[in-house]
């Protein structure tokens, strides 16, 4: 898959292949994390707006319900007198659509056969047609898929979805010559150019921090603007938290319904994990937190265990609960910050073992332990032609293989070093 954004997030211009693995490298502040933040996002909104289509029309035909529940309830209190049953079934999300509409149309022939006012009659007949009409008419799909991609572009960007000074941007994503998605963005609201195409990907998990399990007791009570339909008086106290570290933390302490991902990948990523730690991550739903296991049998508080062993923990984490699989796309941001050069490598060769299972990845990164330890073991694995190595630089994200630039770039400290032996051997 191709992307192409325009004046997003950090990012003036990024063009660049969605391979089977792919690196972006480079300093701080040029829009690295930008790349895996939108794709992150798209995978999310693409995916959520098929169940919003059927829960926005679901809740608003079940809202009319229970107007006209209330509506008979007045009724019957002041001039009517309507069987329990009868009442119970309109408020009852137990009951269908079909039986509802058949109680409905009994309450109406009884209230024909009464001394009721034809005013009310028809008030409540019109009721009846108004959820009629909702139950059949088709859902504003375009409509919807705007609604989720602002939703979720909100709740990870807060709002600031465009390069600071900029009024347009431009998102879109290709496959071959097919038009995946295309949206535009005027001062932070999104709209649609065209329709709105599947895409492979059914998931994306972005992993900012190993951290992240140091926060139970904050992120088990927290809310992104996703959960929330606005910011209000009844929120406050509430933590407050972006989309990716709130969908990451849900995933960490519960698993999925159902079989949704390959055992063989999932044995694979454990067993490798397992032998790095040596021992493994687990939540414990008794003592509310997460736990280090070590294979000697003791157990440490997740604060007493060292970031590294929680990076590796989190890919157990994910495995474990069914989060890693060929139709999942998985996020890493920097994850070098809290790994020893060592365990860079070892983190980057399971990466590229997803890879070749099949999971999608995509690593931000600005160390060059990591960033060559993906180059080998990707030619290693044969991905060669499945892994593309991007420079974000002055903003700016080109389309080519910038291998050699990424490694001239983040060896300039080398640089200044050699500078100083000289100065230091040229005063000797």
């Amino acid at each position: 898959m191709k992307l192409i954004l325009k004046n997003i997030g950090l990012l003036k211009d990024a063009e660049l292949e969605l391979s089977r693995l792919s690196l972006i490298a480079g300093e701080n502040d040029n829009g690295k994390s930008t790349v895996g933040k939108v794709i992150f996002c798209l995978v999310k909104a693409i995916n959520r707006y098929r169940e919003d289509l059927e829960e926005s029309k679901e809740y608003r035909i079940e809202e009319e319900f229970r107007n006209v529940f209330f509506f008979l309830r007045t009724l019957s209190n002041e001039r009517y007198e309507f069987k329990s049953d009868t009442l119970r079934t309109l408020q009852s999300s137990e009951y269908d659509f079909s039986t509802k509409i058949d109680a409905l149309n009994q309450i109406i022939d009884e209230l024909k056969n009464s001394f009721l006012e034809t005013e009310t009659l028809h008030q409540f007949i019109n009721l009846r047609d108004k959820i009629l009409a909702m139950i059949e008419k088709p859902e504003d799909t375009r409509e919807l898929m705007e609604n989720a991609l602002n939703k979720v572009f909100v709740a990870e960007f807060d709002s600031r979805i465009l390069l600071d000074g900029e009024d347009e941007g431009f998102i879109g994503l290709y496959e071959q010559n097919i038009k995946l998605i295309e949206v535009k963005i005027f001062k932070n609201k999104i709209h649609l150019v065209n329709n709105v195409e599947p895409i492979v990907l059914e998931d994306a998990t972005f992993i900012e921090t190993p951290l992240i399990l140091n926060n139970h007791d904050l992120l088990i009570r927290s809310k992104s603007a996703f959960n929330l339909r606005k910011r209000t008086l009844s929120h406050l106290g509430i933590p407050y938290t972006t989309f990716h570290t709130k969908d990451l933390f849900d995933k960490l302490i519960e698993p999925p319904f159902g079989d949704l991902f390959d055992t063989n990948i999932n044995k694979l990523v454990e067993r490798k994990l397992r032998e790095v730690v040596n021992g493994e991550i687990i939540y414990d739903n008794r003592e509310k937190d997460f736990i280090f296991k070590k294979d000697q049998g003791s157990s440490v508080p997740i604060r007493n265990t060292a970031s590294g062993i929680k990076v590796f923990g989190i890919l157990q984490l994910l495995s474990s609960n069914d989060f890693i699989n060929k139709k999942s796309l998985l996020v890493f941001d920097e994850p070098e910050n809290h790994l020893h050069p060592k365990w860079q490598l070892k983190l980057a060769e399971i990466l590229i073992d997803l890879a070749e299972q099949g999971v999608y990845i995509l690593v931000s990164s600005h160390s060059p332990y990591m960033i060559e330890a993906l180059k080998r073991y990707s030619d290693l694995a044969g991905l060669e032609k499945e892994s593309s190595f991007y420079l974000a630089k002055e903003n700016s994200i080109q389309n080519k293989d910038k291998l050699e630039e990424i490694f001239q770039v983040l060896s300039e400290p080398f640089e200044v070093f050699r500078k100083m032996d000289r100065e230091i051997l040229k005063d000797e």
